[in-house]
């Protein structure tokens, strides 16, 4: 948690639709919190879902939704100290959950219609050949260099 750089934020107004709205822009990292029902083995099943909703307050069908197996986004936007005390907490009723950072909107790479059309590659490696065989390759590092400011042996 001490790696966590908190920039200055700053405010700044802007109109929308006649309306006047404050907001912080701030250049810290967005994190969300997911939860995907896995247990810590503490303690049953039954008593974790018993702890979970008496803790975060939910009801029974709630409940069932968030243990059904599929994973479940519980809070998004976060900064890493308060995602990193979210995990705490769900960690002392007795769940496992992650904290994965917020896609950018802007970054098209991230969405999820993105296909990668570059055939990335090492194209040096790939066109390399290799010595003939049987020859006798001399070591590099015994030869002075090319270049003028190489001293000589």
């Amino acid at each position: 948690m001490n790696d966590v750089i908190f920039a200055a934020s700053t405010i700044v107004s802007f109109v929308s639709h006649k309306k006047v709205f404050l907001g912080l822009i701030s250049t810290e990292v967005q994190v969300k919190v997911t939860f995907d029902g896995t247990t810590t083995d503490e303690y049953d099943l039954e008593t974790t879902k018993k702890r979970f909703q008496k803790y975060f307050r939910l009801e029974k069908a709630q409940i069932e939704k968030l243990f059904n197996g599929k994973t479940h986004t519980l809070k998004k936007n976060l900064s890493e100290a308060s995602a990193m005390d979210l995990a705490f907490k769900i960690a002392d009723v007795g769940c496992e959950c992650s904290i994965e950072p917020m896609p950018n909107e802007n970054d098209i790479s991230q969405r999820a219609d993105f296909v990668e059309r570059r055939h990335i590659g090492n194209r040096r490696v790939k066109f390399r050949r290799p010595p003939r065989p049987g020859a006798i390759v001399p070591d590099r590092r015994n030869t002075n260099g090319r270049r003028s400011i190489d001293p000589p042996d």
